[in-house]
């Protein structure tokens, strides 16, 4: 859970801190993960949760602060009107003149999660889960303990568990909690040798590397006869769904005919659960296209085509805008014009709105990278020095050595005369003007999903 901070316990510290009282999340996606996983300990009572995909706006007012109803009503008014100001033009905002009010931050959170089809029921299953890891954590030092304890507890160590897991060392690994991180994949190394679900997805995983180490039709069928249960054989399929032609199946048939009695009829079954997996997989691949198709067609045809495509972001993935472009070059390779400017507008407006989504940060970057250098470069350098500082010139750099892994040195050397134009332009940063503060973080963070 966040460590709130409130006016009282901020004068009880004898210092100034700078707050976080709005947690946007769709200005700031990794806010919501940092909130939910208690990350953000610089969070201040009260604060507001927006998230304008959901059209959420919720606000915690803690009875602690024994605000009159006046005083609650001004600072509500002040925390939606501070989201409103940093909506794009034309987004909807009714929803935040009636954001709903929590007095509890379990509660507030609970709504978040509920908002993402999250029932009750849910949540006390996945806080036993956390209890249960939490409680295998301390249990590290004593490894025969700490065996016993899992096997204990084999029937609740299932997929939920290690997705909690997972997200809690990948949670370590980002924060640079090396030793924390170095624990819990000791821990995952105990669940796989000493649970049924372990042991299953070790299984599961050697099925699919020897996969990929080796993907030929005979590799796949082979693995495709060991795999340990339906859902790893459904893996295999998917990723080697365009070798299942004539040839596999005539590979397989081969296999039938040399097997005794019982090989047989094992073999003929796996052939017909094979023949039903790629269908399925095949009729998943099919509606999956046709959603981003009539994804497409609903935003080329709406009377405000950029707020269907917010409402639709998170459904723009590199699928959508293949899609897209292929429909596209159609339209041009035959001459039509009038479907060429719809499918042209709809990747305009998709383009906005995943813009829209993206972190200030990487907005700048982008903007930079469109820009001609040097004339247009500074002159957005010069546009931004009141509300950015140089601590710009360290995300231009992260960028730019991303771009040089990526062989994208054109891009990665243009970001690095960018950065010395911002040294020359950007003023230096004053913390104490940071409305945000870098939170601290515990040994070890357990990630709640």
């Amino acid at each position: 859970m966040p460590q709130l901070i409130t006016p009282n316990t901020l004068r009880a510290a004898g210092r100034e801190q700078p707050l976080l009282q709005v947690v946007d999340v769709g200005r700031e996606p990794a806010l919501k993960a940092a909130l939910l996983s208690g990350r953000l300990t610089n969070l201040a009572a009260p604060f507001i949760y927006h998230d304008p995909a959901k059209q959420l706006a919720l606000i915690l007012m803690p009875m602690e602060l024994n605000l009159s109803d006046f005083d609650q009503q001004r600072v509500i008014g002040q925390l939606t009107q501070a989201v409103m100001r940093s909506l794009p033009e034309g987004a909807p905002r009714a929803y935040l003149l009636q954001p709903k009010v929590f007095f509890s931050l379990q509660s507030l959170i609970e709504a978040i999660l509920q908002a993402d089809g999250v029932t009750p029921e849910m949540l006390r299953a996945q806080q036993e889960r956390v209890d249960l890891l939490r409680d295998f954590v301390r249990s590290l030092g004593d490894e025969a303990t700490l065996r016993a304890r899992v096997r204990e507890n084999d029937a609740k160590v299932d997929a939920t568990f290690f997705d909690i897991l997972s997200a809690s060392l990948e949670a370590n690994l980002a924060a640079g909690r090396s030793q924390a991180a170095q624990q819990l994949s000791q821990l995952n190394k105990v669940l796989l040798e000493e649970t049924t679900y372990g042991r299953a997805l070790a299984r599961r995983a050697a099925a699919i590397e020897a996969f990929r180490k080796s993907p030929t039709r005979e590799t796949l069928l082979d693995q495709l006869i060991a795999a340990p249960d339906a859902d790893t054989r459904q893996m295999l399929i998917t990723l080697g769904r365009q070798m299942l032609d004539y040839a596999f199946f005539q590979l397989l048939t081969q296999r039938i005919d040399a097997a005794d009695d019982a090989g047989k009829q094992q073999l003929i079954a796996l052939r017909k659960e094979i023949q039903d997996l790629r269908d399925k997989v095949d009729a998943a691949s099919r509606a999956f296209l046709e959603n981003k198709v009539k994804l497409i067609e609903e935003i080329a045809e709406a009377s405000d085509p950029l707020e269907v495509a917010r409402k639709h972001v998170d459904e723009m993935d590199d699928v959508f805008f293949s899609v897209l472009q292929a429909n596209l070059q159609d339209a041009e390779r035959i001459g039509d014009k009038e479907a060429l400017a719809a499918l042209e507008r709809v990747e305009q407006v998709a383009t906005q709105a995943i813009t829209e989504r993206q972190p200030p940060e990487v907005q700048i970057v982008n903007m930079l990278l469109a820009a001609e250098y040097p004339h247009e470069t500074e002159k957005l350098l010069n546009e931004w020095k009141d509300r950015v500082d140089d601590r710009l010139i360290s995300v231009l750099a992260q960028f730019a050595d991303q771009l040089a892994q990526q062989d994208r040195t054109d891009l990665s050397a243009k970001l690095t005369k960018v950065m010395v134009q911002a040294r020359k332009i950007l003023p230096k940063y004053d913390p104490s003007r940071d409305p945000t503060a870098s939170p601290a973080k515990p040994t070890i963070e357990i990630a709640r999903r």
